[in-house]
């Protein structure tokens, strides 16, 4: 995938899967209808911590944005994670600022964190 089709990404599922996978190191699960009737909803799993991620989307929800910050910055990161997101506003200004980085969106920071993974 390259930088341009990152940020022309939308919010959404395949947003939150490939940060997901590329970032996180979750894999994604598709909804399914066992045989017990239980319908299981399409989720993230955690190989690592053995744990489901129901409604987990960081491209529309801040606070699981923070959880790919939080990973990103584990990974020693964070100097191509800033530059990234400053790459990312400037696709959509002609500046960047430390409020536009403070106030970036959620969808933002997860191509920014996709962009730093790529380029690590």
């Amino acid at each position: 995938m390259t930088r341009n089709e990152v940020l022309a990404m939308k919010p959404g599922r395949e947003l939150d899967a490939l940060v997901a996978e590329k970032v996180m190191g979750l894999e994604y699960i598709p909804a399914s209808s066992p045989s017990a009737g239980l319908i299981v909803q399409d989720h993230f799993f955690d190989p690592k911590t053995g744990d489901a991620l129901f409604g987990w989307s960081p491209s529309t929800n801040i606070a699981a944005a923070w959880e790919v910050e939080e990973e990103i910055n584990k990974r020693n990161l964070r100097v191509a994670y800033c530059q990234a997101l400053q790459i990312v506003i400037r696709s959509q200004k002609d500046y960047v600022t430390t409020f536009d980085y403070v106030h970036a969106s959620p969808a933002d920071r997860c191509k920014a964190a996709l962009l730093a993974v790529m380029e690590e």
